[in-house]
């Protein structure tokens, strides 16, 4: 049985016995191992007079009662010795450092209390006839296989547990001289033979699940040292999203208010306002102006908005909004844009859509900004398509799909990163800042939503964001899809 257990460790363990243990892990084995020893045996030393009254009583047919008494007086102070050299090792519970000596003192009483529980068949043999014999030599098969079993982890205790026993089953039956005897002795020497091999076995499953139970602690060590590194490391890098965040958000504040004024000051130059200024190369230069700014004021309000929602200080101010009229609404600012690139735009609701409860800017920049990159990136003869229905799980999806050029699967993850740009932006006719998806998802999640990208290279893509059935506020309809060409 034990065998087989040290079999089904197999190579898993191999390791374990091949490797070389530093003199500080040694010593720890050692001791752990003599530890193993003593769970074994302090339960039952002092048990031990008992089986030995047991066996007085029994051979008391055979064997005088005076060399019996003291046998058993024997016994029963060896055991109390041997208890106690226990017990002193358990009450001192000693370093590693001090196993090897230890090793030698348990060894000593343990050989003492061998010897001495060992010796009826020396002493009484010739007092017996044959069924008194096999008798003793059946006790002390059994009390091999139980020295063999209980002292195999330290091969030490094992070695002075067996040879005792073989020594006592062997010596008498080969020194009758007789064929039975022979046979008896044969049979002796098979099973201290077997007995040696299980114990062995035993040892090494014993080492092998002490390394590995070192092992794991050292593990658990690892890993909880890694876990507040960890958590360390995560609450620095919170604190640095966070103190981001904020010099974005401050940043984003601080520079509005010039820019303001930039837009202001450049929107009356380039009307002319209070009179002409001079040369027609001026309103161009306003003109210019106020197209950076509008451009450079789009940008912060991307920025501050992606900051609000890394802070989790993006609010939804939900209110009841019709989804097909938001995405009219959308889609008619890139009328021109998309006629000029030689673009169609078409609009795919079903009908009778319930109303969303979402926050109607949050759903607008949404909207906005996946139409933006699908048109920028839908070659001419292309199609933009913003669509809305329900969603099998009862919720809504609103999205947008394009015939363009397509995501490379490597970018699709960079996509959705602050400032992350695709391979595909290479060929865009306008250039993105890489802020326009991360806010797409960053406001469709603060809606409780999720945002899918599904594309093929050079056949399109499309942008899915499913809303769930908690911000919808009337029952399914009957769908039916209508095909808007704007």
């Amino acid at each position: 049985m034990m065998s087989l257990g040290t079999n089904v460790l197999g190579s898993s363990t191999e390791a374990a016995h091949a490797r070389t243990l530093s003199p500080e892990r040694a010593a720890k084995l050692e001791l752990d191992q003599l530890r193993l020893v003593d769970e074994n045996f302090s339960p039952g030393i002092l048990g031990f007079p008992i089986i030995g009254a047991t066996l007085v009583l029994m051979l008391w047919h055979w064997v005088p009662a005076e060399p019996l008494i003291v046998w058993f007086a024997a016994v029963v102070a060896a055991s109390i010795f041997f208890w106690s050299l226990h017990r002193w090792f358990r009450k001192t519970a000693p370093p590693p450092s001090e196993s090897r000596r230890w090793s030698w003192i348990l060894f000593a009483g343990m050989a003492v209390f061998c010897a001495i529980w060992t010796a009826p068949p020396l002493l009484f043999w010739r007092y017996g006839d044959d069924l008194s014999h096999l008798f003793l030599v059946l006790v002390y098969a059994c009390n091999m296989a139980g020295g063999a079993a209980l002292a195999a982890p330290y091969p030490r205790f094992a070695a002075v547990s067996i040879g005792t026993s073989a020594f006592v089953m062997i010596a008498p039956t080969v020194a009758e001289g007789t064929p039975f005897y022979f046979g008896i002795a044969a049979l002796s020497v098979f099973f201290t033979g077997f007995m040696i091999h299980m114990s062995r076995n035993v040892f090494l499953t014993a080492r092998d699940m002490l390394l590995l139970r070192e092992d794991r602690n050292d593990l658990i060590e690892l890993l909880t040292a890694a876990k507040i590194e960890s958590d360390k490391a995560r609450q620095r890098a919170e604190t640095a999203s966070h103190a981001k965040s904020e010099f974005l958000a401050n940043m984003s504040h601080e520079l509005r208010t010039p820019l303001n004024a930039i837009l202001g000051f450049s929107e009356i130059m380039k009307g002319e306002v209070f009179g002409a200024l001079g040369s027609p190369q001026y309103t161009e230069y306003a003109k210019h102006i106020n197209d950076s700014g509008h451009h450079l004021l789009g940008l912060i309000n991307d920025v501050l908005d992606l900051a609000k929602i890394e802070a989790g200080r993006y609010v939804v101010r939900a209110v009841e909004i019709d989804v097909r009229d938001a995405i009219d609404s959308a889609m008619k600012l890139f009328t021109v844009q998309a006629a000029q690139g030689g673009t169609a735009l078409t609009v795919e609701a079903e009908h009778g859509l319930p109303l969303l409860l979402a926050d109607e800017r949050g759903i607008r920049q949404i909207l906005l900004n996946l139409i933006s990159n699908a048109v920028k990136f839908t070659p001419a003869g292309g199609t933009v398509t913003a669509f809305a229905r329900r969603s099998p799980s009862g919720g809504m999806e609103v999205g947008v799909s394009d015939t363009g050029c397509g995501i490379d699967p490597a970018d699709v993850n960079t996509v959705f990163e602050a400032f992350g740009q695709g391979q595909h932006d290479v060929a865009a006719r306008e250039k993105g800042t890489g802020l326009g998806l991360p806010i797409v998802r960053g406001l469709v999640e603060a809606h409780g939503g999720k945002v899918k990208l599904e594309s093929t290279l050079g056949k399109g893509t499309t942008f899915t964001c499913s809303f769930p059935r908690e911000r919808l506020t009337a029952p399914q309809p009957v769908p039916i899809r209508l095909a808007t060409v704007i």
